[in-house]
C-alpha cells in the first residue's frame, strides 16, 4: 500500500478488508479487532467462512462466486460474524473483486447489530400492539354480555363483607377489591398489606381497589398505613385505587395534611370498577331493558 492509502486503511472507522480466492483474509484494519474481539492474526489464520454464521455461509459463498466469475462487479449483502465471545454480530458489506494478479477482493463492512435489534424490537412491539388491540375488541364484546353477571357477582360478594375482617374479593379477571370496615390499627394494617400483596401476586391482578366505605374515622397512622399498602401494591406492577371515602374521613385527611398526591380515588366501589375497566380499554354499558 502507498503511505496515504495505508493511513486511510489504518484509521478508517469502517471495517476494511482484502481477501484472496482461497477464502482467506489478507489484510484487515484495526476496527475488526474492536468489533469482533479476535486479533488480526487470528482472523487471517483461518478461512473467513469459519467466522460466518452457519446459516449465512451458503449465501456468502454465492456472493463470492458472483464476484470471482465476473457476474457482478460490486455486491452488497449482510451476514452474521462470530465474535471471540461466542456471540454473533450482523455486518453489512460492500465488496468488489479486482481480476488482475491475485484477484483480490476489496470489501468494506459495517456493524449493524444495533440496527437489526431495533428492527426486531419494533416488529415485536407492533405484534404486541396488534395482539392487545385484538384482545381489547374481544373484551368489549364479552363485557356487554357479562355486565349483568358482573353486577350480580358484586352484590353477592358485598353481602359477605360483614362476615370477614379483611376480605379480598376477585371481582373480575384482573381486578381485586379489599373492603375495609371499622378501625385500622397497626396490626390489622400489616395483615391487610400482607394479604393484599399475596393475593395480587398470586392472581396477577392489575388493579386493587381498597374500599373505605365502612371507615368513619381515620387518623394519621391509619392514613400512613393505607398509603404504604398502595405503594407496596404498585411495586408488584398493579395499580391501587381508593374508593368510598366518607365526607368525615375526607375532612380528617385534609386537616391532617396527609399527602395524597398521585393517589387515585373514586366515589364508590362501582365507580372504582368502572375506572379499572376503562383503564384496560373496556367499554361498560347498561343493558337495554325491554318494555
Amino acid at each position: 500500500m502507498t503511505t496515504d492509502f495505508s493511513r486511510f486503511f489504518t484509521h478508517s472507522l469502517e471495517m476494511l478488508a482484502t481477501a484472496n480466492t482461497d477464502g482467506y483474509f489478507v489484510e484487515l484494519n484495526p476496527v475488526w479487532e474492536r468489533v469482533l474481539g479476535f486479533t488480526i492474526a487470528e482472523l487471517t489464520a483461518a478461512p473467513f467462512l469459519e467466522f460466518v454464521h452457519p446459516g449465512d455461509r451458503e449465501p456468502t459463498l454465492a456472493v463470492a462466486r458472483r464476484l470471482y466469475d465476473g457476474t457482478s462487479d460490486v455486491v452488497d449483502f449482510e451476514n452474521r460474524y462470530r465474535c471471540k465471545s461466542g456471540e454473533y454480530k450482523w455486518l453489512q458489506w460492500v465488496a468488489t473483486a479486482v481480476k488482475d494478479g491475485d484477484k483480490f477482493t476489496y470489501a468494506c463492512a459495517r456493524d449493524i447489530t444495533g440496527h437489526k435489534q431495533a428492527l426486531a424490537d419494533r416488529d415485536q412491539a407492533l405484534a404486541d400492539r396488534d395482539q392487545a388491540l385484538a384482545r381489547a375488541l374481544e373484551f368489549e364484546t364479552e363485557y356487554r354480555i357479562a355486565a349483568e353477571d358482573l353486577r350480580q357477582r358484586i352484590n353477592d360478594q358485598q353481602d359477605a363483607i360483614h362476615s370477614m375482617s379483611t376480605p379480598i374479593i376477585q371481582v373480575w379477571d384482573d381486578i381485586v377489591t379489599m373492603p375495609v370496615v371499622g378501625l385500622v390499627d397497626s396490626a390489622r394494617a400489616a395483615d391487610m398489606k400482607s394479604s393484599l400483596l399475596e393475593f395480587v401476586a398470586r392472581t396477577g391482578a392489575k388493579f386493587a381497589i381498597v374500599d373505605l366505605t365502612g371507615v368513619d374515622i381515620l387518623d394519621t397512622a391509619t392514613a400512613d398505613h393505607l398509603l404504604k399498602v398502595m405503594r407496596a401494591v404498585g411495586l408488584l406492577g398493579a395499580r391501587c385505587i381508593l374508593t368510598g371515602i366518607q365526607p368525615s374521613v375526607a375532612q380528617i385527611v385534609v386537616s391532617l395534611g396527609v399527602d395524597m398526591e398521585g393517589v387515585v380515588t373514586r366515589r364508590s366501589l362501582r365507580e372504582g370498577l368502572k375506572y379499572c375497566m376503562r383503564s384496560m380499554g373496556l367499554k361498560v354499558t347498561k343493558p337495554d331493558v325491554a318494555g
